[in-house]
């Protein structure tokens, strides 16, 4: 850092006052951590930077948090790492990831799940109602169109919290890591039809995150 001491929010000034603005992610010793999904290892120093890797990362970066029962929170990470499989380029440009970046990709047999960490989860075609389970991710991924899951499944409760619209729907997918929840919406963005089409456009061949359901039903929706 050129020399000069580091810092970071909360330290105190020689003159008494604490530091209150400035990135808590980007000074060394700041409080905030490096997931594994960003920067394998766990590891990092300098600017900082993850030493087995060469990976630079940018973390815990709160742009907007509005306190609510169901808080709404913009944050964004950086991640020069590139893992075999990469999810496709989030809104704000190669390396950057918000929690909205979150991608299906459906395939002839196959789903092809993008996390905002930069990594691509598969799981095998599923039929409406059904669920895949990531055990490595702890993630579950389930398909509308039944009204009920088995009484015996460990989501059974968190799935009658979905609007009976969502629930019934095969061409939306759910996730989640939890049977706490929140429910991560999966659709698809509505547009506006030309003026000569008759019939509706297609589906597209893949799902962005478009809401938050949480288990006592509260809804988030992102347009």
């Amino acid at each position: 850092m050129s020399g000069k001491p580091a810092a970071r929010q909360g330290d105190m000034t020689q003159y008494g006052g604490s530091i209150v603005q400035g990135s808590a992610g980007v000074r060394i010793g700041a409080p905030t951590g490096v997931a594994c999904s960003v920067c394998p290892g766990g590891v990092t120093s300098g600017h900082p930077v993850n030493p087995l890797l060469g990976a630079k990362v940018l973390p815990g970066e709160t742009d907007i948090a509005l306190p609510a029962p169901l808080p709404f929170i913009l944050s964004r990470t950086y991640s020069s790492y590139r893992t075999k499989t990469p999810a496709p380029v989030g809104s704000l440009g190669p390396g950057w990831k918000m929690p909205a970046d979150i991608r299906l990709q459906l395939r002839d047999n196959t789903l092809i799940l993008s996390d905002n960490g930069g990594r691509s989860l598969y799981f095998e075609h599923l039929f409406p109602g059904e669920d895949g389970y990531s055990r490595s991710e702890s993630l579950w991924l389930v398909r509308g169109g039944v009204l009920r899951l088995d009484e015996g499944h460990r989501l059974a409760a968190l799935w009658q919290a979905l609007p009976e619209e969502l629930r019934l729907s095969p061409h939306r997918y759910l996730a989640t890591n939890s049977p706490q929840g929140p429910w991560w919406l999966l659709g698809w963005c509505e547009r506006v039809p030309e003026a000569d089409e008759v019939l509706p456009a297609p589906l597209p061949p893949y799902r962005v995150l478009t809401g938050l359901v949480d288990r006592f039903g509260r809804t988030q929706t992102f347009h």
